[in-house]
């Protein structure tokens, strides 16, 4: 009877730790996990994005790169608006254009690595 109760218990835990696994191996909690330590998920990717992706130039190209506009302000750093809307699709001199996807176009003028203006539709 005790051998039994053993196997009953081991099968549990097997579950249990199977369980939580493919929990957290979901790709919601990774997206959760990359916001929380202020990141961006990217599900077409299956990638974090963060802050140092200006840096590596790996921010990526969004889908709807508009929807993040409201984040920004003017003074924000270059590597702000990399973060928040993706690296851009054209650069002239000292506009940065990122074209329709699934939302209009957006232009940002930085000058001197700083966001001057940003024309976001709403």
């Amino acid at each position: 009877m005790k051998l039994r109760a053993k196997t009953v218990l081991a099968i549990v835990t097997v579950l249990l730790t199977a369980a939580v696994g493919s929990a957290f191996m979901h790709p919601g909690t990774y997206g959760l996990l990359c916001e929380s330590v202020g990141g961006k998920w990217g599900s077409n990717g299956n990638s974090c994005v963060t802050r140092t992706c200006f840096r590596h130039s790996t921010c990526g190209y969004w889908a709807n790169p508009a929807a993040r506009c409201g984040r920004l302000g003017v003074s924000d750093p270059i590597s702000e608006v990399y973060f928040q809307l993706g690296q851009p699709d054209q650069v002239y001199g000292n506009r940065h254009i990122w074209l329709e996807r699934k939302g209009p176009e957006v232009v940002a003028v930085i000058e001197d690595d700083r966001l001057v203006s940003l024309a976001c539709p709403k």
